[in-house]
């Protein structure tokens, strides 16, 4: 349980109108020129304002805390308490509590929020930023911060909570659509009672049970004061929360807001989530807040979450796509609600990375907040659907899934991204007369650096997989049949007699594991075939160190980031002919490329027994101009391209 510290403070008494209100006066002899003014409308019981008001006043700094009700009072006359609030702030003056040199920011509180939004005569005072809080929807739509925020000429921050059934969303979008319009406004990602969703995990049942049952006064009336009231302690304090507020305290970043959104982050580690996360990390050292927006399943907890900065979008699974299970592939029509709640973060960019559920919501939120997206194109869907489902009814499926998908998004996204020529190509087909760009993406190469540490652990999985005295190739990735790993199997059989050492280890997990190990059994390669399984993503480089060779027969990627890997491991690449490799990887530059078995086995030849030192410094070579820093500056001057006014 949370540990309320007590903070010492000297009150007040000021009568006005001929009746008392007590202020609260912390830290008063701090050194300091500005002052956080907070005022709050106290119920008996109603603990969330000693929660936020604590660690403020622990790191030191001066706060006048204004009780404008008494715990019997329960009419609230906004009019009468905004006069009330602005003929304190005058004794506030008029008494030396505060000069004219101190710089004072207003802090609002649930209906306080709305009471310091209302403010017109912060020209009157030092008044230099205005945090308007609004916690766990406590009050209806007509309680909401007003719309004047639109109006501001200092910088405004709304702070927001979670949002159910209490309180309609569209009030809040309202907010966001008037105050995102101003570059004045600035919205948080961080509710005052703790993550908004993790919040929600744990109160979301009792709250709805609560309102169904008891209506508005059964939440926030005399249900805040009983010993069930739907406010624990845990949810109260978030240390993220403070942090980010501290930071706008003492020195506001208008930071930018880039939201990128897809379907299955981080469900399962493949070339899309990799690419979307290593662009999180790219775009956040330049300085920019980004959040990765992407589907969760409803029935998992939010304490699993992956970080502060993923928003999770409540899906159910799509038992349809049966062969894709290892993705746990998620689903979700709730296109107008998600979009609406994600508004409220304020974001300034939109990157999306998929075609499905998330597309819907991108363009919905688009067009709720003026933003234009940007689409990332990264998966061959053509080719996809005829693997997995045969020509005839891969076509069927995949001319459906255009039209109710992807269609959409073609249309939409003004400027859309393909990471090579072979998807240029493939795309350009469906999309005429549309802003297609290259954009190559990238990998994080410190990820791949192998250090004399790394020698030791590398030097135990070869013990562990009996490698000694063996010719190892490898292959990462995914397992399934689109990645047509059964060719390699088929020539590792024809190879064996010739190079009998051989051994082929396979990294991964998907859908073909079990059809391979049967495959494997036919062609009676048992003792040259090792299925690794599934590794952490940092462990990558010690298994592409195990390799002599990085081998792959997929015709199915879009650029082939495995590739970027193996380079970067120093670990030859011998890939099959593919246009994805088209201005990248060369043969007997950087790379060898085969088209049919003999040329594979006089390829693996040479990479195997011959000298091939100058091939992987080429390769190495090749990656410096697809640094990762500098593919996610190419990635945001699109951004701003496509939002010129939000540089």
């Amino acid at each position: 349980m949370y540990n309320r510290p007590e903070l010492k403070c000297r009150q007040l008494t000021f009568e006005i109108d001929r009746n008392p209100y007590e202020l609260s006066f912390y830290n008063s002899k701090a050194r300091t020129r500005h002052v956080i003014i907070f005022p709050i409308f106290h119920y008996e019981g109603f603990r969330q304002y000693y929660d936020l008001l604590a660690p403020i006043i622990k790191n030191g700094y001066p706060v006048i805390v204004i009780s404008l009700l008494t715990k019997n009072d329960r009419v609230l006359f906004f009019n009468y308490y905004f006069n009330i609030f602005k003929k304190i702030l005058t004794e506030l003056v008029e008494d030396n509590f505060i000069d004219a040199e101190t710089e004072i920011y207003l802090m609002g509180f649930g209906v306080g929020a709305y009471l310091v939004s209302k403010l017109d005569f912060y020209k009157e005072f030092n008044i230099k930023k205005l945090f308007l809080l609004s916690p766990v929807n406590q009050f209806r739509d007509e309680h909401q911060i007003s719309n004047v925020v639109s109006d501001y000429q200092i910088e405004v921050y709304c702070h927001f909570g979670q949002t159910d059934k209490i309180t309609s969303i569209d009030s809040r979008a309202k907010i966001f659509e008037n105050g995102h319009k101003n570059p004045h406004v600035h919205f948080s990602a961080y509710p005052i009672c703790g993550h908004y969703l993790y919040y929600k995990d744990i109160l979301s049942y009792r709250l709805e049970d609560n309102y169904d049952k008891r209506g508005y006064d059964g939440l926030i009336g005399d249900s805040s004061k009983s010993k069930t009231s739907p406010l624990p302690e845990r949810a109260l304090y978030n240390d993220k929360f403070y942090e980010h507020l501290f930071n706008e305290l003492d020195n506001v970043p208008n930071k930018k807001r880039i939201a990128l959104l897809t379907d299955i982050f981080p469900l399962f580690i493949n070339g899309v989530s990799i690419v979307v996360g290593l662009l999180q990390k790219e775009l956040q050292a330049m300085g920019y807040e980004v959040y990765i927006a992407a589907l969760w399943n409803k029935e998992s907890p939010y304490s699993l979450l992956p970080s502060d900065t993923y928003i999770p979008i409540e899906a159910s699974y799509a038992s349809f796509l049966k062969g894709y299970k290892e993705l746990d592939m998620l689903k979700t029509l709730n296109f107008s609600k998600n979009a609406k709640m994600l508004a409220l973060f304020g974001f300034d960019y939109l990157h999306l990375h998929t075609e499905y559920s998330m597309s819907k919501i991108a363009l919905k939120l688009s067009k709720y907040s003026g933003i234009k997206v940007l689409y990332t194109y990264h998966t061959l869907w053509n080719l996809y659907y005829e693997h997995k489902f045969g020509k005839l009814i891969g076509d069927i499926t995949y001319k459906a899934a255009k039209s109710l998908l992807f269609n959409d998004v073609y249309k939409e996204c003004q400027i859309i991204t393909v990471p090579s020529v072979k998807s240029y190509e493939i795309l350009n087909k469906d999309v005429k007369h549309k802003d297609i760009r290259i954009i190559p993406s990238s990998i994080d190469a410190s990820k791949f650096e192998v250090t004399r540490a790394d020698q030791i652990i590398i030097r135990d999985l070869k013990k562990k997989y009996n490698l000694k005295g063996k010719k190892v190739i490898g292959y990462v990735g995914r397992v399934s049949m689109e990645k047509n790993i059964i060719e390699t199997l088929e020539f590792v059989a024809r190879v064996k007699q010739e190079i009998p050492n051989i051994m082929f280890l396979i990294v991964g997990v998907g859908d073909a594991v079990e059809p391979l190990k049967k495959e494997i059994k036919r062609l009676k390669i048992q003792e040259y075939v090792t299925f690794v399984g599934e590794i952490d993503n940092s462990e990558l480089k010690y298994y592409y160190s195990l390799f002599d060779v990085f081998v792959t027969a997929s015709n199915f990627e879009t650029q082939g980031l495995t590739y970027f890997e193996a380079a970067l491991c120093n670990t030859l690449i011998l890939a099959k002919s593919d246009k994805a490799l088209d201005g990248i990887f060369s043969d007997g530059y950087n790379a060898l490329i085969y088209s049919d078995y003999h040329q594979w086995k006089e390829k693996l030849e040479r990479a195997l027994f011959k000298d091939c030192t100058e091939l992987k410094a080429n390769a190495k070579k090749t990656l410096e101009q697809y640094a990762s820093d500098k593919w996610a500056n190419k990635i945001l001057s699109i951004y701003k391209e496509l939002n010129p006014g939000r540089e």
